[in-house]
Order: C-alpha cells, then sequence, then structure tokens
C-alpha cells in the first residue's frame, strides 16, 4: 500500500509539472492522472503478488513478461498530452485512448492473478542454481561474448553497414545478402543476449552467489557496455537500455531479494520522468524526425510511440468495426517460424496476412518486402488481429498460462543444469514484447535454439576445462610397498 500511495504522489506531481508546461486542458491531464492510477495499482499487485508466492524474478517467464508489460504502460501514461504524430492514417480521440488503456490495465491485472505458481522457481531456489553452476556460467560468459564479438566484426568484414548508413544492413533481416550472412546474424543476436544477461547477473548478484571476482566483473562490465554500444550506435535500437536497466533489477535478486524489489519500484518510479528526457537521445539518435524546438508535447508523442501497448489495437477495433482480423495470421506466424533451410521456398508459400488484416482499413505496412510504417505491435494488437475484440482479451491472458504451465514443469529439476539453460532463455525472450504473430513464435524458437547452444557448450566448456585440469597436473608419485621389488609375483 505504502508503494501505490507513493506511485499517486510522483505521477501526480509530474502529470501537473507537464500540464502547467503545455497548458493542458482538464480532459488531457484529467486521462492521464487516471491512466496513471491504473498504473499504480497494477505496478503495487505484481510485486505483491510475487512475494507472496515467492516467484522468483530471475527464471520466472511470466513475470518477466508482465514486468516489462507494466513498464510500457506506465511510461506510456504521458501519451495525452500528445497527438498522435507518427500514425497520421489513423485517428483517436482521447477518451478511445483511455478506454483502450483502462482495458488493457484490467487484462495485465487478471493474469497477475493468475500467476499461481506452484513449484515453480524461487528467489531461494535460483540463488542455489547459480552458486551450483557458476563455474558453467563464467565460461559461457567469456565463450558468448567471444562469440558475438566475432559475428559482429564478421558482419562489418562482409561489407554490412550501420542501420545510420545507407548501406546493406544485416542485423534487420531486410537486406541480407546471402542467407549463410542469417547464421552470423542469429549468433551475434543470441550470444549478445546470452552475454547481456551473464554480464549483468556477475555485476548485479552477491560474490558469495556468483563467486565473481574483481577481474571477472570488470570483463562482465566491459561485455555489458559493448553490447549497449552495438545496440545504441550500430542498430539504433534504444529497447535494450530499458531491458538491461530492468534485467539489472530483476538479477538484483541474487544479492538481496528486498534490494531488487527496490530497484524496480524506483525504476517504475522514475521512467516517466527519465523517458523525457530520452527524448534528447531519442533525436540524436535520428530515431524520429522531430525537430529540436517541436516542444514538450512532440517529445512525449516520440516517446510514446515506441511505448503502446493498446492505442494501436484499439485503433484498429474503432477504424474497421471490428472486422480487420484474420485468424489465419496464426498458422501463417506458426509456418513462419519454421527455419528456412528446413522449408526451402517459405517465402512463397507462407501468405502475408499481417499486411493483408491492416490493408482491410488502409493501413499497409508493407509493400513487396518494403516498410511503408513501424507499427508498435504489442501482445494487445496481436490479439486483435487474429481475434478482433476477444483476442484483445484472451491472448495476453493465454500467454500467461503458457508461461506459468512451462514454469510449473521446472520444478523438479531445479538442480538440475536443464533448469537454468532452459528456463532462463525463456525468461529472456519473455521480456520481448514489441510482437506481432510473427516475432512472438519467433521469440519462443529463439529460446529453444537459445537452450540447446547454451545445455550444449556448457557440457562441452566443461569436459574441456576437466581436460586441461588434468592435463596439467603433474603426475602423481607411484610409492611401492617395501619389498616389492623382491616379490616373485611380480616376475624378474
Amino acid at each position: 500500500m505504502s508503494f501505490f500511495l507513493l506511485s499517486l504522489l510522483v505521477y501526480g506531481a509530474l502529470t501537473l509539472a507537464v500540464a502547467a508546461q503545455v497548458t493542458a486542458t482538464t480532459e488531457e491531464w484529467g486521462f492521464t492522472l487516471g491512466h496513471f492510477a491504473i498504473a499504480a495499482a497494477g505496478n503495487a499487485l505484481l510485486l505483491h503478488v510475487a512475494r507472496r508466492r515467492s516467484l522468483a524474478f530471475t527464471g520466472s517467464p511470466a513475470l518477466a513478461f508482465l514486468v516489462m508489460n507494466q513498464v510500457y504502460f506506465t511510461i506510456n501514461a504521458l501519451k495525452y498530452f500528445s497527438p498522435i504524430l507518427l500514425y497520421p492514417q489513423f485517428e483517436l480521440s482521447l477518451a478511445a485512448q483511455f478506454w483502450g488503456s483502462l482495458a488493457g490495465g484490467a487484462v495485465l491485472m487478471v493474469c497477475m492473478l493468475l500467476l499461481r505458481y506452484r513449484g515453480a522457481p524461487t528467489a531461494a531456489s535460483m540463488q542455489a542454481w547459480i552458486l551450483r553452476y557458476r563455474a558453467d556460467l563464467r565460461r559461457l560468459l567469456v565463450v558468448s561474448v567471444v562469440i558475438s564479438v566475432v559475428c559482429k566484426l564478421a558482419l562489418l568484414g562482409l561489407g554490412y553497414g550501420s542501420a545510420y548508413t545507407e548501406a546493406d544492413y544485416g542485423a534487420t533481416g531486410a537486406r541480407v545478402r546471402t542467407y549463410e550472412d542469417f547464421f552470423l546474424i542469429l549468433g551475434s543476436e543470441l550470444f549478445g543476449l546470452f552475454a547481456l544477461w551473464l554480464g549483468i547477473t556477475f555485476l548485479a548478484g552477491s560474490r558469495r552467489v556468483t563467486g565473481a571476482g574483481a577481474l571477472l566483473r570488470l570483463f562482465a562490465g566491459m561485455a555489458l557496455l559493448v553490447e549497449l554500444a552495438y545496440s545504441v550506435g550500430y542498430l539504433k535500437a534504444r529497447a535494450p537500455l530499458l531491458l538491461a536497466a530492468v534485467l539489472f533489477a530483476l538479477t538484483s535478486e541474487l544479492a538481496s531479494r528486498r534490494r531488487a524489489e527496490r530497484i524496480l519500484q524506483t525504476i517504475l518510479l522514475a521512467l516517466p520522468a527519465a523517458s523525457l528526457l530520452g527524448i534528447q537521445l531519442t533525436l540524436l539518435l535520428g530515431r524520429v524526425n522531430v525537430p529540436q524546438e517541436a516542444g514538450l508535447r512532440f517529445a512525449i508523442a516520440a516517446i510514446n510511440r515506441r511505448t503502446d501497448l493498446t492505442d494501436f489495437a484499439t485503433a484498429i477495433v474503432v477504424n474497421s468495426g471490428g472486422a480487420a482480423f484474420d485468424p489465419a495470421i496464426i498458422p501463417a506466424a506458426m509456418l513462419n517460424a519454421v527455419p528456412r533451410f528446413l522449408f526451402i521456398g517459405a517465402e512463397k508459400v507462407v501468405p502475408d496476412v499481417y499486411s493483408e488484416v491492416l490493408g482491410g482499413v488502409g493501413w499497409e505496412a508493407y509493400s513487396d518486402g518494403v516498410m511503408l510504417a513501424d507499427y508498435q505491435d504489442s501482445i494487445f494488437s496481436a490479439g486483435v488481429m487474429a481475434g478482433s475484440v476477444l483476442g484483445f482479451f484472451l491472448l495476453p491472458i493465454a500467454l500467461t498460462l503458457l508461461f506459468e504451465a512451462i514454469a510449473r514443469l521446472a520444478g523438479p529439476y531445479a538442480s538440475r543444469p536443464l533448469f537454468g539453460f532452459v528456463f532462463i532463455p525463456l525468461w529472456l525472450s519473455a521480456t520481448h514484447i514489441e510482437v506481432e504473430w510473427a516475432t512472438i513464435l519467433l521469440n519462443f524458437r529463439q529460446a529453444f535454439t537459445l537452450s540447446v547452444i547454451s545445455l550444449t557448450l556448457a557440457w562441452f566448456l566443461r569436459v574441456l576445462h576437466h581436460i586441461l585440469v588434468i592435463a596439467s597436473r603433474p603426475p602423481a608419485p607411484v610409492s611401492v610397498p617395501a619389498g616389492a621389488i623382491n616379490d616373485p609375483a611380480l616376475g624378474s
């Protein structure tokens, strides 16, 4: 309750400060306060459920999924002060935006109440697992960083340019020259993601749990900086910065559960205000074409263009009369998730249902593989495209239940390598919430791929370590019992 009341106080002060600067109408600041109140209630409920049911912040996919959605939902509360700047093809009234957000906030709260983990990972079990397999994780960190950097350098060597240039850009997959280059991109992304998490783990966790000394912490910090610098300075991506902050908060439970909760609370309280300062970084990176002198309203529009959860979904419902949906988007996404080397010619078979759905209301996203509009997809818009209003409510709940069902299976394996190397990749994939149907299934595929790779690498590195240790030891002296040399049983 104290966190809820503090949230209302902080969010209320921010609302009044922004309203005064932009000379806001009563409707604007009233809807903003209402949205912030829903966000504050959701944030408090999420922390309450996690504490009451002893859910691990690290390794609980459903919890990570809901935390990231709540972070986006909270930041998005300022949107009522700004126009829908980057979606000129549709309009939404402030009331429609608010009611869509209210429905989305209610769905997220229902998802929180569904977290009924029994036998799922707790903070204590996660600490025990890290403690048990920290030697494997140290070796995996080093190898992940090396492979990630090598893949990135290889892409540069092949001539793939930065997102800031007009050159071919490998990381988007939009202009990849050969299919073989996808494996370099895959290595860069997968091992980069694992290096990011492992680096944060050895930085945020206590030495008692991780066993990380000063040298390992320095290496982990450098690995983290490399991945974030590559994301921001090469990919023009800001989401990894937010993801790193949230992962640091969640992973801090490896030092102290109370510390993890306090950091997460601070992030939830500070991010709406910090996002206003972050717009300067957005302008610097060139992510949106907003002039520096555009003013606070346009700055808020640029921020909320990337943190929208429900406006896109609400606009589809409102502007299409509930008709712009097609359940065929689900099997199409399943076919799209099949690797191309197993499904040759998939691009000729898999229909682009996503574009067909949006084309029905005149909002084409792609044309012949060229992006026309970069919509902010979310689990809510994906639900609407597959099942209209009903999908808006059911898909987030279904995903939460799926994550929970998988986590329930973790209980019997909490002391085995399989536990961490399977559920931690799934936990990482659950933090990717800027999704449409294709990426939802690709996230699961990424988790599976990373699980197989990490299990294989951990086993190989452990065997190699044992071989090196044995090979580096001097041979033990052989002691011969007195009189054995003259023993007739030994021969001459």
